[in-house]
């Protein structure tokens, strides 16, 4: 099929879902999830989890030809029943982890399409739209956040909201701000309007959307536009303003007039942006006392957390990815940084041991299955390209009360930067980055970047940018204190800062992180990978 043929067919599914949603909007918006009804809505998902599983992998797998699940699940010589059976005996859980021991599981790359599935003898291979979920209907569309490449194409279904409006509700009333005034703080994409839509159904209809960046192609500009004015026209929200890069010292002003009226208002965005509202105020002489920031997108690192309450706010922390929605919330009593509480209902997660670097680093990657039966993509065992630490114990928090006591913490990805016979873990790279930089020459958090990009030729190039709003800097002091940072961090760093140093291999630049198409600030980015 030639490519203009395949961009017509998508233009053409994706005006036929956008007609699917003007109807499916009213209907959606006419049932309300009241806000006390949550947590008897996620008592009920806990009891019912195992049918859930059962349930989802029938319908989902065993019942669609074309699943790349069905076609792990019978290399490993597993029937339906045999699943039914050991999910019965042992639980969701440790059925899984039978499963990934036996090949049923999908790493990140063959999830995104990008390499082979080899099991053994067999070889499959699959695109990263053999994993949607034929179960749903396309109401609108979204896409990853393209943080290694292309994003993809995610299908979403006003049921999918319906389904996480509850979790979504949860996160906020744990935190005591479900009905706090609500701000949106981010950009302009088709799937942006998914968190106002879902707090109007429990009831939080926000007061202020700051729209930061937009872009994309005209159909893409085209579709945000469209989504957002019939949404804000259909659920009365207030009209989006648009403000740009170096305009958002204007949101700290805002929120301080908020509480300066004895209101607390609860602003969700992503942690960098948290973060340069927090310095922007700070710089000015004010405070964001009895503002909570609701964070997502991006690791929330302690040199975040710590610049975001120095301001006086509060910070706390949502996981989730593109593909599947929120995975957990932030413990109301966290032991770390950022302490996740999973959501059982709808997600089992379990851990898959993986080496990084040719042996030297191995990481505990995160494997997840949704429950969630309008989830955009059918997730079984599935690597999102992220680690963290997966730990369970109780904490007398609300969420631990419901039975959510599986927890995650320092959640990273488990992505790499490799060129030059060179592999650095992200978060060393993150360490350096938000940590020694930052204090050796100034400047923010986010105001350092590493880059990763290839040349022509396909060799790698690195470059670290360096804001112009640092002010004058040594650029051969800040590459020499970047190398030399990373070569005491692990041992088998002294020998690739070597090699890079000899090849001149790292160059400095000064100029602003360069956002993901999403607006998300990354410590360290790919690009045209």
């Amino acid at each position: 099929m030639s490519r203009d043929r395949r961009d017509r067919i998508s233009l053409l599914s994706n005006i036929v879902g956008y007609g699917r949603f003007a109807v499916g909007l009213g209907a959606f918006l006419r049932k309300p999830i009241p806000l006390s009804s949550v947590p008897d809505i996620v008592r009920r998902g806990m009891m019912r989890r195992e049918d859930a599983f059962l349930t989802k992998v029938e319908r989902a797998i065993f019942s669609s030809p074309r699943s790349p699940y069905l076609a792990l699940f019978r290399n490993a010589g597993c029937e339906l029943g045999d699943l039914q059976t050991l999910v019965r005996q042992v639980g969701v859980e440790a059925a899984l982890e039978r499963l990934r021991d036996a090949g049923v599981f999908v790493t990140f790359d063959e999830f995104k399409g990008r390499t082979p599935a080899r099991r053994g003898s067999q070889t499959f291979a699959f695109r990263d739209s053999d994993f949607d979920n034929p179960l749903i209907t396309a109401h609108f569309y979204g896409t990853s956040g393209g943080s290694r490449g292309t994003p993809s194409r995610i299908i979403i279904d006003l049921e999918h909201l319906s389904q996480m409006t509850p979790h979504w509700a949860l996160w906020l009333l744990a935190n005591g701000v479900a009905a706090s005034p609500l701000i949106f703080v981010n950009p302009s994409y088709p799937s942006a309007i998914s968190h106002p839509l879902m707090s109007v159904k429990f009831g939080n209809r926000y007061v202020k959307w700051f729209i930061t960046s937009g872009g994309g192609t005209v159909p893409y500009r085209l579709a945000s536009a469209y989504l957002q004015t019939l949404t804000r026209w259909m659920a009365r929200f207030p009209k989006p303003d648009r403000i740009l890069p170096g305009e958002t010292t204007k949101i700290g002003p805002y929120l301080c007039r908020l509480t300066a009226e004895g209101l607390s208002p609860c602003v969700n965005t992503s942690p960098s942006m948290a973060t340069r509202i927090a310095l922007a105020t700070q710089e000015r002489g004010d405070s964001l006392r009895n503002v909570t920031f609701l964070l997502g997108a991006e690791p929330l690192t302690a040199a975040r957390r710590r610049t975001i309450e120095a301001s006086g706010a509060r910070a706390t922390v949502t996981y989730g990815f593109s593909e599947g929605g929120n995975i957990g919330s932030q413990c109301a009593t966290p032991a770390t940084t950022d302490d996740i509480h999973i959501a059982l209902d709808p997600y089992a997660v379990i851990q898959r041991n993986r080496s990084l670097d040719e042996g030297r680093a191995c990481a505990d990657v995160l494997l997840l299955t949704a429950l969630r039966p309008a989830c955009p993509k059918v997730l079984l065992n599935t690597d999102i390209g992220d680690t963290a630490v997966l730990e369970t114990r109780s904490c007398g928090c609300m969420l631990d009360e419901l039975g959510y006591r599986r927890h995650l913490h320092t959640v990273r990805s488990s992505q790499k930067l490799t060129g030059e016979g060179v592999t650095f873990l992200g978060a060393d790279i993150v360490h350096v980055l938000e940590e020694v930089l930052p204090r050796r020459f100034g400047g923010a958090i986010t105001d350092y970047q590493l880059v990763e990009e290839q040349t022509t030729h396909g060799l790698p190039r690195y470059t670290l940018l360096a804001s112009p709003e640092i002010g004058a800097l040594d650029e051969d002091a800040v590459v020499a204190t970047f190398l030399g940072a990373l070569g005491t961090l692990r041992r088998p760093y002294g020998v690739m800062v070597n090699q890079w140093r000899e090849t001149n291999a790292l160059h400095i630049k000064r100029s602003r992180p360069i956002p993901t198409a999403r607006g998300k600030l990354l410590p360290f980015r790919t690009l045209g990978s």
